[in-house]
């Protein structure tokens, strides 16, 4: 459904966001669709036989609805924590006996599964900086040895004139995607103090810190950037 959601005081993922999500997010995402694809295509390499798949932050689901098909013996694991999103991932794999759907907390708990592969899309950018560190290690913990993360982030620039030029880049971009000067502004309003990037290194760091030895950019457009990183 076209997105055409204003926001009235502070950002949630709710019924009316649900709605229209999937289109919100592929007009507000520069370059959405590559991001999906270079995720769903290096994500394939690491699913083993009968081995288990977390996506944090699942939403509607999109981000394996390109790797289910061909892994019946696999197990999926998604989390969120807004009902209006679960009930339409719900209603989308109600059909699938190796899809878990449940709503978590991920700044608590992970699921309890060794995994294979392990998603974050656009996800961790919503938690508090000070529990980020715990949710990466629980993510590291929840691999398995050759297993991959595949880490997609909101960035900062690495100075104030860079961080400005991409996100008036970013801006233009939404204008062409038909987005008003109203629906930018107040959206951007609304995510202030709930949306809190941090620089591309930082999530390396991150990364570092909990044991990955192995990362690369694989993706990245003005202030949004995937990370893989590998559990040797």
């Amino acid at each position: 459904m076209h997105d055409d959601y204003i926001p009235d005081g502070k950002w949630e993922f709710n019924a009316e966001v649900a709605r229209v999500f999937d289109d919100m997010i592929s007009r507000s995402i520069p370059d959405y669709d590559t991001m999906r694809d270079l995720t769903t295509r290096l994500g394939r390499k690491f699913i083993t036989r009968e081995s288990n798949v977390m996506d944090l932050g699942c939403s509607t689901g999109k981000g394996v609805e390109g790797l289910i098909g061909g892994n019946a013996d696999c197990h999926f694991y998604l989390c969120d924590t807004s009902d209006p999103m679960l009930s339409i991932c719900r209603a989308k794999y109600s059909g699938y006996p190796n899809v878990s759907i449940e709503k978590r907390d991920i700044t608590s708990s992970l699921p309890e599964a060794q995994c294979s592969l392990i998603l974050s899309c656009l996800t961790i950018q919503f938690t508090p900086i000070e529990y980020r560190q715990r949710i990466i290690q629980n993510v590291y913990d929840s691999l398995q040895p050759g297993g991959a993360f595949l880490l997609v982030e909101k960035v900062l620039g690495y100075s104030a004139v860079i961080d400005e030029a991409m996100k008036d880049e970013y801006y233009a971009i939404k204008r062409e995607n038909s987005y008003t000067e109203k629906q930018i502004a107040e959206k951007r309003k609304s995510l202030e103090g709930t949306l809190v990037p941090v620089t591309e290194a930082a999530n390396r760091q991150f990364l570092s810190a909990a044991g990955f030895r192995v990362v690369e950019t694989y993706w990245r457009y003005l202030n949004f950037c995937g990370l893989i990183a590998i559990k040797r």
